[in-house]
């Protein structure tokens, strides 16, 4: 198999929704796949990323796999994993979304307790 160019045609949309469900953020990052596609494609390291898992699956006629990731695996499942805990969605289920106003400090700036 030849190297796709770097400026070669990708559907990154297409391809983010293929990897979704490889992941366990499946779910919470749908609604973010044009967010999450636009960010792959402007991303040199993801870019790059991307291309040759797309290569390696022979993606948009062959389907994506787990084994297409390869050497990939963890920048994708890091970038996806990173977008999914600073997403509005995960910080609104911890109470830490929307930021209105200013946060207490769990502790004083040495790590104690507050009196």
């Amino acid at each position: 198999m030849s190297e796709t160019s770097p400026d070669a045609p990708l559907d990154f949309e297409a391809l983010v929704v293929a990897l979704l469900p490889l992941g366990p953020y499946h779910a919470a990052l749908e609604p973010m796949v044009a967010d999450l596609a636009r960010i792959a494609a402007l991303n040199t390291q993801l870019n790059a990323a991307f291309r040759r898992i797309a290569e390696r699956s022979g993606f948009p006629e062959g389907a994506v796999h787990r084994e297409h990731l390869a050497e990939d695996a963890e920048a994708v499942g890091t970038f996806f994993e990173y977008v999914h805990f600073a997403s509005p969605s995960f910080l609104g289920s911890v109470g830490e979304w929307p930021l209105v106003g200013e946060r207490p400090l769990a502790g004083t700036a040495s790590g104690g307790a507050r009196d």
